[in-house]
């Protein structure tokens, strides 16, 4: 019995570990003790312990007013876990050159545990920035990526994403019924390509289209994001089309790693 206790209590202090450091990834400024403790739902005592461990082993850092950032250990740890260089590898050059075709931010983005995770961003000389932090990661209803990625999902994953995910609303004009999202979905799957307009974020629109291996299996998708100031039909047309091109220059650049 105590065997199985213990084998317990060692899970949840992982789980309490590592949901330390997500509140403190997903956190824009440096973030204190006391509310690592509020985040993650923790007395004090408890998350104290926990973060001093992550301290001293380098996951977490401390910057000169005692708040926590994400330590040195943590970006080794990272970078040695990226499982899409190759892909990454293949789309960087053609999307340096589609952002500056464009004028537009060009962001690759892959499904992962029910997540959004950019592989390669493109920036160019417009006014879109990205964000230090991934807020993107849970916006598959509100961006075009995320409506491209949820196509390639396989119905069975697609229905566990459902059952397991909120539409959250972020402006008047996010899709938050799952019927509506469908009936989008389906227009995607037809046209080859999404469209999002100030659904995220007013006033900042995106196109995206599939990227597939050469097999015919979507790998990820690869918007453009822009000022929807700029969105016309002449302008959805053009960039789709350069989406497209350049979606399959990746397509055979990219070796699948064995």
């Amino acid at each position: 019995m105590e065997k199985n206790t213990t084998r317990k209590n060692l899970i949840q202090s992982v789980e309490r570990a590592l949901n330390i450091l997500e509140s403190v990834r997903d956190c824009k400024t440096p973030i204190r003790a006391i509310e690592i403790a509020r985040a993650v739902g923790l007395s004090s005592a408890a998350a104290n312990n926990i973060v001093r461990t992550l301290f001293i082993r380098g996951y977490l850092d401390q910057n000169e007013n005692g708040r926590y950032v994400l330590g040195g250990q943590a970006y080794l740890l990272g970078t040695a876990a990226d499982a899409w260089s190759d892909l990454r590898s293949a789309a960087r050059e053609p999307m340096v050159r589609l952002s500056h075709a464009t004028n537009s931010l060009c962001f690759l983005g892959v499904e992962y545990h029910q997540q959004i995770i950019a592989v390669n961003i493109a920036e160019s000389a417009g006014p879109i920035i990205v964000p230090r932090n991934q807020d993107w990661l849970d916006q598959f209803h509100c961006t075009a990526a995320g409506k491209v990625l949820l196509t390639g999902m396989s119905p069975g994953k697609y229905a566990e994403f459902k059952a397991s995910s909120q539409l959250r609303k972020l402006t008047g004009k996010t899709i938050c019924d799952w019927e509506v999202l469908e009936k989008d979905l389906k227009k995607v799957h037809t046209s080859g390509y999404a469209l999002c307009l100030d659904e995220s974020v007013f006033g900042i629109s995106s196109v995206a289209v599939p990227v597939y291996d050469k097999s015919r299996n979507m790998i990820a998708a690869m918007a453009v994001v822009f000022s929807s100031y700029y969105l016309t039909p002449e302008f959805r047309d053009t960039t789709v089309k350069q989406l497209k091109d350049t979606a399959l220059e990746i397509s055979s650049r990219y070796v699948r790693p064995n």
